[in-house]
């Protein structure tokens, strides 16, 4: 059952004052262990929400799962479902009202002092209650992201694991699927990671990554444009380091988050403009009114933040959260956002969280002054960063 929680939350208002900050709705924590935390949130037709995370009974050597967790409007718990020996990737509803689930495990060998990385992906759909009803399993595969698409079927995104002394160290893929989660196409990309994908207003795809995924360099962020069956429309790629998200606008083009920076492309996959957020890591990408949102956490103090931008990525508001970081961000159709996270207790535990928030006015006209999302000091200790870098490395 989820605590409500009162919590003190830092907010830092912007330059300018015809914005409105947003303001928390609810909070709720989740402790289906002493160390949990959620990787994915999406709302859900009947006002609630669906939330995908994980826990571990011990941080070293304990047993582990995935936890599905569907809450009502106001984050209090409906029920929970458990996915042993796997982590979390991806949620999301399907229009029967059930779930489809993106979920992997890894493991990690030496050979020749370099690190062998080897395990599989899982794609589970669940009815409305959330009791499986099958899974398909991936191979060699690791699962960034799974998106139900318009014929009934299912697309995989993320990347294969090569063997030692490949070329590549990773190749990203995207797998189409049918209802059932049979493939009935997939596309390879070698010496790329895909860590996002959606599928796009015409029924195509776009997917964003790296093409260096242990190391994250500058100019190795890519987007790929597919058509409805997989065929290529385009590829790009920009000066940031990672694709983390993206989301497309009503008029067609695409906004991305990174580490450090957040982006807007034209349709084409032209560069409309790149900011930098020094020190900032944006897990999450969202819109809204006049301008986007961008959710994360601060890679220097583990704070979690959001703020939004005008439709040139000026930032306009800002809030930061103590004690606690962001891993996923879903807007809602009534406005409000829900954040997804994990939540640092001062007794040395963590706590999947939810929080929603609301009031998120349209941004003005004009131009403020630029602003930046404010640091703040987290005494979050070194295990519970290690729960909380699971998000990228499984």
């Amino acid at each position: 059952m989820a605590v409500l929680l009162i919590a003190v939350l830092l907010s830092m208002g912007m330059a300018s004052a015809a914005t409105t900050t947003p303001t928390i709705a609810w909070n709720a924590s989740f402790s289906p262990e002493s160390y949990s935390k959620f990787d994915a949130v999406a709302p859900i037709t009947d006002g609630g929400y669906i939330a995908l995370g994980f826990a571990v009974t011990d941080l070293y050597g304990g047993s582990e799962y995935t936890v599905l967790i569907k809450t009502d409007g106001q984050g209090n718990e409906v029920w929970s479902k458990r996915f042993p020996d796997m982590a979390p990737a991806s949620v999301a509803e399907t229009a029967d009202g059930g779930y489809i689930i993106g979920a992997y495990n890894t493991s990690r060998t030496v050979v020749d002092q370099r690190f062998v990385y080897q395990g599989s992906s899982f794609l589970i759909r669940t009815d409305a209650a959330g009791t499986e009803e099958w899974r398909q399993v991936f191979p060699d595969m690791k699962v960034s992201a799974v998106q139900p698409t318009a014929d009934g079927g299912y697309a995989v995104i993320g990347w294969l694991w090569n063997p030692l002394g490949s070329e590549s160290d990773t190749t990203a893929t995207i797998i189409k699927t049918d209802g059932n989660g049979q493939p009935t196409w997939n596309r390879t990309i070698p010496g790329k990671a895909a860590y996002a994908g959606i599928v796009t207003a015409d029924g195509g795809y776009i997917i964003g990554g790296t093409t260096s995924p242990f190391n994250n360099d500058l100019g190795d962020a890519f987007l790929l444009r597919l058509d409805a069956e997989g065929q290529t429309l385009w590829e790009r790629n920009y000066q940031a380091p990672v694709v983390y998200d993206i989301t497309e606008t009503d008029d067609g083009r695409f906004f991305y988050t990174s580490n450090y920076w957040y982006g807007l492309v034209e349709e084409d996959g032209t560069e409309v403009w790149l900011k930098n957020i020094e020190g900032l890591s944006g897990h999450a990408a969202a819109l809204q009114p006049g301008g986007y949102v961008v959710a994360g956490t601060n890679a220097r103090t583990s704070e979690g933040f959001i703020f939004g931008t005008d439709e040139d990525g000026t930032i306009l508001w800002n809030r930061t959260f103590p004690d606690a970081g962001i891993n996923a961000a879903s807007g809602a159709p009534n406005g409000t956002y829900t954040l997804a996270g994990i939540r640092y207790p001062s007794d040395g535990s963590s706590t999947a969280w939810l929080i929603n928030l609301e009031g998120v006015t349209a941004a003005p006209t004009g131009t403020p002054t630029q602003a930046a999302p404010g640091f703040g000091a987290i005494g979050a200790g070194a295990a519970l960063l290690v729960l909380a870098g699971r998000k990228w490395r499984g």
